[in-house]
């Protein structure tokens, strides 16, 4: 799935004459704690205080509770990872909907289920930041060209678009440095 995301991203960037991303350097190897007795097992955080080593089953039912497929996976494994494995048993039932908790409520896993006519149920997020300041829905997008408009109606152009697959709009500073608003962004 990030493969394609990749292309994607590059596709976006090239739409708007930028270079494309050079692929994202590999960091050094973190240490990972592994377990003496069942080094299978991953390092699970089950609260704020208590880690231990662990399984993770990831299972998806039908409507009636019925289990339909399953995974076990490491404990330190994320459930968007986990997501790939899983959906591979799911496949042979032709799902129409998918309802899955927030672990899976990734673009990649969206996209994915999308592109295959499978509609994604996810719960809601609530915004996050502090609670006076501008949220994405106080902006308004013009789609022929490109850009937002701030309530202040100044306009914020394209600028990038990152790795993870945001496309990034800037207004100018030297103009909206004195608005009334500038204060609700930082």
């Amino acid at each position: 799935m990030s493969e394609q995301l990749d292309v994607e991203i590059n596709l976006d960037r090239k739409k708007h004459a930028k270079k494309f991303l050079k692929p994202a350097k590999k960091g050094e190897a973190k240490s990972k704690k592994q377990s003496t007795t069942d080094p299978d097992s991953g390092w699970f955080h089950k609260g704020e205080h208590k880690e231990v080593f662990a399984y993770n089953a990831q299972v998806a039912c039908d409507k009636h509770g019925w289990a339909l497929a399953y995974t076990v996976e490491a404990g330190n494994i994320h459930d968007s990872q986990a997501f790939p494995a899983l959906f591979a048993k799911l496949e042979p039932f032709s799902p129409e909907f998918i309802i899955a908790d927030s672990g899976y409520k990734t673009p990649s896993i969206a996209k994915f289920l999308l592109d295959k006519g499978i509609t994604p149920v996810f719960p809601y997020t609530r915004p996050r930041g502090k609670k006076d300041f501008l949220r994405p829905k106080d902006f308004i997008y013009d789609e022929h060209f490109d850009c937002y408009l701030c309530p202040e109606n100044r306009v914020l152009t394209y600028r990038t678009t990152t790795r993870e697959g945001y496309r990034e709009y800037k207004s100018n500073p030297k103009i909206c440095k004195n608005l009334s608003l500038v204060s609700d962004l930082y």
